[in-house]
């Protein structure tokens, strides 16, 4: 049975002396329970699930929090095979694209790449939440970082005040009008990603699976003329889920249009 340990390691502040107000941390390690099991779900399983305690395929304990700043090591147990680089490379690529900290140049192995396909856009969507509330000791004291990171130490993610203002997002109207491409697309889920002309980035959407034939058909249409090379261009008519400082995370499609809407 494969055994995985991700380590989340709060510093500064209160956490140096090797404590953390009672509610607070209980609140974190729900959050950190949540998201492990939501991650390494999507990692073995290739779906997302947004409850934590509904992994298949896995079993999670956590040891005994250590002093020296204040220290949970959430343990992996599977009964499959599984590769250890892969999965660190995944639960560091899901973190970071949860909170903003992606580059849309960075370059994934292809084993990697396969792994992050069937959940894209999704996964950080549904690890809000829960990375929320491992952010709850930064919210009460903002000095606080939080490490996460492989046994031996290799850094997978860096939470601060910054991510912690990242999770709370709100819901508005899109702000300007969206147009642009489609990059990727699942249509089992309706996740995807676009290319906003206006943003000049790629930005994760989401459109109903109740949506007309002809709305997906755009879309994949749209993905496939990016695909070869051409220009495929659609038009979005969409709330904006916005982070705290109003960068756009993602958008929740109303209409989809080869037209201005």
């Amino acid at each position: 049975m494969a055994e995985l340990i991700v380590k989340f390691r709060y510093e500064r502040g209160t956490a140096d002396t090797g404590r953390l107000d009672l509610y607070d941390a209980s609140v974190a390690l729900g959050g950190i329970a949540r998201a492990t099991s939501i991650v390494t779900h999507a990692y073995l399983n290739g779906e997302v699930r947004t409850h934590g305690d509904a992994a298949h395929g896995a079993d999670f304990y956590i040891k005994t929090p250590k002093r020296g700043s204040f220290i949970y090591e959430a343990v992996i147990f599977s009964a499959g095979a599984i590769s250890s680089g892969i999965f660190y490379d995944f639960v560091k690529y899901a973190f970071n694209e949860a909170v903003g900290k992606t580059s849309q140049n960075e370059a994934h192995s292809r084993a990697l790449l396969k792994r992050i396909e069937p959940t894209i856009a999704e996964l950080p969507a549904a690890l809000e939440s829960p990375l929320s509330d491992v952010h709850r000791p930064i919210r009460k004291e903002p000095v606080i970082l939080l490490n996460v990171t492989r046994p031996r130490g290799e850094l997978l993610a860096s939470f601060d005040s910054r991510t912690a203002l990242y999770l709370l997002p709100q819901t508005i109207p899109a702000p300007h009008q969206i147009f642009g491409n489609v990059t990727k697309y699942n249509n089992l889920t309706g996740w995807g990603r676009f290319f906003d002309r206006l943003e000049n980035k790629t930005i994760s959407f989401n459109v109903s699976l109740k949506s007309s034939e002809d709305q997906k058909e755009m879309i994949t249409w749209s993905q496939h003329e990016n695909n070869l090379g051409r220009e495929g261009l659609l038009y979005f008519q969409a709330d904006a889920v916005v982070s705290a400082n109003g960068e756009i995370k993602r958008y929740i499609v109303k209409n989809v249009s080869r037209h201005p809407i």
